[in-house]
């Protein structure tokens, strides 16, 4: 049966959205099924650098990173100007749609993080009774009862004082994912493999370094790419009606 030219890009995307997912999900997926469990460490697996990577997907890094990636997009692509504004917007929107999911999922699962499970039974306090008092208390909890600990440095503990929120799902790994797909799948498209594979290793590196830091388990990392994934896939339904793609 003869496929039209918009079947067969849909196709395609289709096609690309799973397979950089799937990228996305190898190690956390690994990670899941294998029973790991958060321990901390001195020496965390790439040390303040998995921070710096991760900030990169969170305020007001993500930010400087999104404009990054736009002009990126403005130049390699060369779209129209319209539409590459349009293209911003459907980007924009997408992330912010994600980030709205993200905080109403939160506050309704209320799952506490590897690092609060592992606090409370350090420091003889229930993660119900850190979560609930409020965020300057939960801050001091941590200060006092780690600023002296030989296994959390201190770059750790003053990472974990400023995100002292619920787990469940991981906003990094949700607004790094979203990111990493739409670079994957407009950079394949115009056959970009190196700034494809950039992307997504950027995104693999947010996703994983969660797990590691002990801010989330695994499940609130595939959940993130999950949702991450169904959100692009809806983005580029919009992108194709639009002939964003055609220019």
């Amino acid at each position: 049966m003869y496929l039209r030219r918009d079947d067969v890009l849909n196709r395609q995307i289709t096609k690309l959205i799973l397979l950089g997912s799937m990228l996305l999900l190898i190690i956390p997926s690994a990670v899941l099924i294998l029973g790991w469990k958060w321990q901390p460490t001195d020496h965390p697996l790439g040390g303040i650098s998995t921070l710096w990577i991760a900030n990169s997907a969170a305020k007001p890094w993500g930010v400087v990173t999104l404009i990054v990636l736009l002009v990126l997009f403005f130049m390699v692509l060369k779209l129209k100007r319209n539409h590459f504004i349009q293209l911003a917007v459907i980007i924009i929107a997408t992330l912010s749609i994600g980030q709205l999911i993200k905080v109403a999922v939160k506050n309704t699962v209320k799952e506490p993080r590897p690092y609060v499970v592992w606090v409370s039974e350090n420091l003889h306090i229930s993660s119900e009774a850190f979560y609930q008092v409020s965020r300057p208390e939960r801050e001091q909890l941590l200060q006092n009862g780690l600023a002296n600990s030989p296994v959390i440095p201190e770059w750790q503990l003053k990472h974990w004082k400023a995100e002292t929120g619920y787990a469940f799902p991981s906003g990094h790994s949700l607004f790094s994912a979203t990111l990493a797909l739409f670079v994957f799948v407009l950079f394949m498209l115009r056959r970009h493999y190196f700034l494809a594979s950039l992307g997504l290793l950027w995104g693999i590196d947010v996703t994983v370094g969660r797990i590691v830091l002990g801010m989330h388990w695994a499940s609130d990392v595939i959940v993130g790419i999950l949702i991450s994934t169904v959100l692009v896939w809806c983005a580029f339904k919009v992108i194709e009606h639009r002939l964003l793609l055609k220019s």
